[in-house]
């Protein structure tokens, strides 16, 4: 699911389509409720890359939506990628327009960050983006798994 995660955050920046973004948001918050963020982070970096590259209202309120909830869960991953998204776009000229988009309760929790180390000292000093140890390497999958061990493979003949 990580390369489809991956691949969705990218491809869907350049190429937009409404079905494959719906089942990004449905798998992405699906498997946040299950522990694994990796794909919600993927959904926000979309949000944020791509709303800088082509900016859609309906985007932006999605943002908005997510981050909300991904604040009110108590992490901070989606605070931090609005944050940059707001501090660092390009697009210099739309900026009352956009920011007047904010909804109060993003206005209010962002007022705490000034900078992106803001983020890191929230977190206690941990890492800058705020990751769990949830990847694949942490779930390695059923106990009826186990890794081979070089005796169960015998060499190859050649």
């Amino acid at each position: 699911m990580n390369t489809l995660f991956r691949f969705w955050s990218h491809f869907l920046r350049d190429h937009f389509n409404r079905g494959m973004y719906t089942e990004f948001q449905t798998l992405a918050r699906e498997d946040a409720t299950s522990g694994y963020r990796y794909g919600l982070e993927c959904l926000f970096r979309f949000y944020s890359y791509g709303l800088e590259a082509k900016f859609r209202p309906d985007l932006f309120t999605d943002f908005q939506t997510h981050t909300v909830a991904d604040t009110a869960a108590g992490e901070l991953y989606g605070l931090e990628k609005f944050w940059a998204y707001l501090h660092y776009r390009k697009d210099k000229n739309r900026r009352p327009e956009v920011d007047a988009l904010v909804c109060a309760e993003l206005r209010d929790a962002l007022g705490k960050f000034k900078c992106v180390d803001d983020f890191r000292k929230a977190r206690g000093g941990g890492a800058a983006t705020g990751r769990r140890q949830d990847g694949p390497a942490n779930h390695p999958g059923p106990a009826s798994w186990k890794a081979a061990s070089s005796a169960e493979f015998p060499p190859l003949k050649g």
